[in-house]
């Protein structure tokens, strides 16, 4: 069978050269047909040239690193899954002939091509972007100084939004799972003390849709009284230990910090003289914290709000682009306001591609004195931020910032009762 095989190889792939060719001729106006033609892969196969699989040294890899350099580029362009690339790979003859497989090929399947975007997004997480992105530059020189357009939108976290009760428990269990990782006697030192029918509940618990409000309340006030002093014994394991690095700790310290996070932004707490939590009650809806996590899964993800209606769990997503391409991108937490994203967006075009633009447009997120001065520090006063002003006025009680004069030469501030200041 090897030998038929080492025999038909050379016929195969001459034949899947003359199909090509044929194909390829009747397909000029197809995308792909028109970005083989113009896209360099040199930059984006030797910036990936480390990543492999092979299965023992020389041993050649089954998808060498410019098919999937190609086929990562494929699913950028047609915003396809893992899986429908994998599909379009095995049946689609123009997409087969761009990656570089023969019309026999299968193919990767969509675990090897995610084994190989989880390593770009490790290892050259900007690299994608930055080599496309300066080979337009090349053939649009004008674009890189035209005026750019901010804007945001939602992207909704992989993870579920978990009930308090249950977002506790799950960041309780993510805080022993390290600990167990970086010190397992400490671990079992820590077990050994918490009350784990406390924090976790008996294991007949019922289901919280089935319980009275009492028994719900007993139940939020046993979750926290056990996190709590799951976040004391942790914290007196981790003083003892001196075998570890700081590194090591880092991801346990994380999950604690974010315990002790979620317990101060959700709930109050009442004690008695002796220190001892007494009373647990939910705090109401406004006075609850800022960047406020939702879920275990995804300890980075936070509600974005923009308005009443549109409640977001995930992350806030800002771009900035010209008309006619995308100049950079930059996801943030989803409680972040929009505007904060404006300098980091302009510094990230100066640092990887040396340019800003003169004028960026943005809507009123951005229109106060805080984020034009931020705009103006980021760029050393090369853009000129574009925004419609807040309207404080309907806000506001009393005065406005358009109720104070500034002095011709900006180092004196009156105020309605013509004081004034020279503090800035």
């Amino acid at each position: 069978m090897t030998i038929v095989k080492q025999y038909f190889r050379p016929l195969l792939v001459w034949f899947s050269a003359q199909v090509y060719a044929e194909l390829i001729a009747r397909a000029t106006e197809h995308l792909l047909v028109k970005l083989h033609g113009k896209l360099d892969f040199a930059g984006l196969e030797q910036a990936c040239a480390a990543y492999h699989h092979t299965t023992g040294p020389g041993t050649k890899p089954t998808h060498p690193v410019p098919r999937l350099v190609r086929a990562l580029l494929v699913q950028y362009v047609c915003d396809w899954s893992l899986r429908q690339l994998e599909f379009q790979i095995r049946y689609n003859l123009v997409v087969k002939w761009f990656v570089g497989y023969n019309i026999l090929d299968a193919g990767p399947d969509h675990s090897t091509l995610q084994r190989f975007e989880d390593w770009v997004c490790a290892q050259q997480q900007r690299v994608f972007f930055d080599q496309v992105l300066q080979q337009i530059d090349a053939e649009f020189p004008a674009d890189r100084t035209q005026t750019q357009l901010g804007d945001t939108y939602a992207l909704h976290a992989a993870a579920a939004k978990e009930a308090l009760v249950r977002l506790l428990r799950h960041t309780c269990e993510r805080v022993l799972r390290e600990l167990a990782v970086i010190a397992p006697s400490a671990h079992q030192r820590v077990s050994a003390k918490l009350e784990r029918s406390v924090l976790f509940g008996p294991t007949d618990e019922r289901s919280y849709f089935r319980m009275s409000s009492p028994e719900r309340a007993a139940q939020l006030q046993n979750t926290v009284v056990g996190a709590l002093q799951l976040i004391q014994l942790v914290r007196a394991q981790l003083l003892a230990q001196t075998a570890h690095a700081a590194h090591e700790q880092y991801p346990l310290v994380n999950w604690l910090a974010c315990l002790e996070k979620i317990l101060g932004d959700e709930v109050a707490m009442q004690r008695d003289a002796a220190g001892r939590v007494v009373r647990v009650t939910r705090l109401p809806k406004e006075q609850r914290g800022s960047y406020r996590l939702g879920s275990a899964t995804d300890p980075e993800a936070t509600y974005r709000v923009h308005g009443a209606d549109k409640v977001d769990f995930g992350y806030n997503v800002s771009v900035a682009a010209t008309i006619n391409f995308v100049r950079e991108i930059q996801a943030d937490t989803g409680a972040q306001p929009d505007a904060v994203a404006l300098p980091d967006l302009l510094t990230a075009q100066i640092e990887y591609h040396d340019t800003v633009p003169t004028k960026f447009i943005y809507d009123a997120a951005a229109g106060n004195g805080k984020t034009h001065a931020a705009v103006e520090r980021a760029t050393t006063g090369r853009t000129q931020l574009v925004a419609p002003l807040i309207a404080h006025a309907k806000n506001a009680a009393r005065f406005t910032p358009d109720d104070f004069t500034l002095s011709a030469d900006g180092n004196t501030l009156t105020c309605p009762n013509a004081q004034t200041t020279t503090t800035a």
